[in-house]
């Protein structure tokens, strides 16, 4: 029976943070006024359009998340302490231990009525989460995957594609890791927004128990498989 590797195990947690993002992404546009609550690019975008149009509570929406992804990038920051240089810092498994029990207050904060004040407040906790989660991914430093911002992924993705086809030695050569991590991030995140948008029109909340779970699995196998003491 074949044992999955440190650096195989690794590697899933990575595309499953990926679906992770998308998820809470969705979870933001669709039911917490259109914002993005892990992809910061299109909070820009959208604090852009808003500034153009006049639309002052869609930047209000796109000021709070970006504040809440800074608020969540500065915490990871803190935990984070010195650099480590192991193959899973024991930094990373605190911070996603602490993007759980922010994922877990935003989760049973849905279960009561909410006033505009409180989706103000679940904006912050989505893209704190998604703040800390980002750095906990530049950490690991794998194939630049940072499990939210998937434009770098996309593009070199289609690098190593074009250096492929146009090198009659490489086409013969075993497709890399690296690219099929890359891919599986990029359909991984999309599989998380196909999820998020199907469970809407059920629950618009109920998503988020999965991403807590991933997150809980994440935490738990790397403290007991010692993932901290490899190089």
């Amino acid at each position: 029976m074949t044992i999955l590797t440190a650096h195989t195990i690794r590697n899933i947690a990575l595309i499953f943070l990926c679906l992770t993002a998308g998820i809470v992404d969705v979870i933001g546009y669709l039911s917490l006024g259109h914002v993005f609550t892990a992809n910061m690019t299109g909070n820009i975008v959208l604090l852009g359009i808003a500034a153009g149009s006049s639309l002052q509570l869609t930047a209000l929406h796109s000021i709070t998340a970006l504040s809440g992804f800074l608020l969540g990038v500065l915490l990871a920051v803190v935990i984070g302490g010195k650099h480590e240089k192991t193959f899973w810092p024991k930094a990373v498994t605190r911070i996603f231990f602490i993007e759980v029990i922010i994922l877990l207050l935003f989760a049973l904060m849905t279960i009561f009525p909410s006033t505009q004040g409180a989706y103000f407040m679940l904006i912050i906790l989505l893209s704190m989460a998604m703040g800390m989660q980002t750095a906990a991914a530049r950490k690991l430093n794998v194939a630049g995957i940072s499990t939210i911002v998937l434009t770098s992924t996309l593009a070199n993705l289609f690098e190593d594609l074009v250096q492929r086809l146009s090198n009659r030695e490489k086409r013969k050569a075993p497709i890399q890791h690296v690219s099929l991590l890359r891919i599986g991030s990029i359909v991984f995140y999309c599989l998380g927004a196909a999820l998020a948008a199907y469970t809407d029109t059920y629950d618009p909340f109920i998503i988020i128990w999965l991403p807590i779970c991933i997150l809980g699995v994440i935490v738990i196998t790397s403290t007991f498989k010692h993932f901290h003491q490899l190089k």
